[in-house]
């Protein structure tokens, strides 16, 4: 059985259309090859075109290849045949300004109504939109089947400790609904490499005794630190998602202590986050090489969705599925 913490919605990722943008250039590097290779494109095929050719005119081309590819029946089969009885769907609220009204909401909560107990819906904050967004996260936990929230403070030009997301800190923290913050490298030119380092999670961990963070994508490359946080905060998680799990298992990857460490002191507070979707490495390599790590069978269950069926209070008996 597995829970997965952290991903989007095929649909989401790849609409059809790549839209250029020069902070995103970066992120086509790192994963365009293996979206390309999904349909069919070998990694050297996928740089040559890359570099004859405009950005977005190979990256629509791969885009609307993989939607053809994980149309919305085909990627509900795919969760099924793994045993995935929960997905993430990270419904995330973009932007540096509050010039545009809130993400919508409906258009995932319809999709959750549509397929009862298959996603953990993430409702997307923006600071900038204040009050607003704060009564659309309210709404989506209370009235429209949401689970957790979401925000990426890279995205938001602010670190995760500003006290402009504190309105939604102190929100969940009185509803008991987790938050999934990007605790973790970007790669936009116009930001900080820091601005989503561990550290930023500690003043809202002091703040809200009861606030529950799950740290996403691991604080790589900052793991030590994170460690740090996870062994003093039995309220903060972490999972493992946007890597390669082959990777993680890797000697001298930045991922040492993780891996020594989820063995036994942080074992209640690790929980599985895939992020497929966006990375492009299929769901059943990802799983195979979790399953070739050097965790004890117990430490895997809590991994894989143990822990998760705790923290998001699914109320999933193993033994019954």
């Amino acid at each position: 059985m597995i829970i997965d913490c952290s991903n989007t919605l095929p649909e989401f990722r790849f609409d059809g259309s790549f839209e250029a943008d020069p902070r995103n250039s970066k992120y086509v590097e790192l994963f365009g090859s293996t979206w390309a290779q999904w349909v069919g494109m070998s990694k050297g095929e996928f740089y040559e075109r890359l570099h004859s050719m405009p950005q977005e005119e190979v990256m629509t081309d791969v885009y609307q290849q993989l939607q053809e590819k994980l149309k919305f029946e085909d990627f509900l089969k795919l969760l099924h045949d793994h045993n995935v009885v929960y997905h993430a769907i990270h419904n995330m609220d973009y932007g540096r300004d509050g010039s545009v009204p809130p993400a919508d909401h409906d258009y995932v909560a319809k999709i959750m109504n549509d397929n009862p107990n298959q996603f953990i819906g993430y409702a997307g904050y923006n600071p900038h939109k204040g009050t607003e967004s704060l009564k659309v996260v309210r709404k989506a936990i209370l009235e429209q089947g949401y689970k957790a929230v979401v925000i990426p403070p890279y995205e938001h030009g602010l670190t995760a400790d500003d006290r402009r997301y504190y309105p939604l800190y102190s929100l969940c923290d009185e509803l008991g609904i987790p938050i999934w913050i990007h605790t973790s490298i970007n790669y936009y030119n116009d930001t900080s490499v820091f601005i989503d380092h561990p550290r930023q999670l500690e003043k809202p961990l002091m703040d809200f005794k009861n606030l529950k963070i799950i740290a996403g994508h691991g604080g790589w490359p900052w793991f030590n630190d994170l460690l740090a946080l996870l062994m003093k905060y039995e309220n903060l998680y972490v999972d493992i998602s946007a890597f390669h799990p082959k990777y993680i298992a890797k000697p001298n990857t930045g991922w040492d202590l993780f891996m020594y460490y989820a063995n036994n002191l942080i074992q209640d507070q690790i929980v599985f986050g895939s992020d497929w979707v966006t990375i492009g490495v299929p769901l059943d390599d990802v799983l195979k090489e979790i399953d070739n790590w050097d965790l004890k069978q117990e430490v895997k269950e809590k991994l894989l969705y143990k822990n998760a069926n705790c923290l998001f209070q699914l109320g999933l008996d193993h033994e019954n599925m």
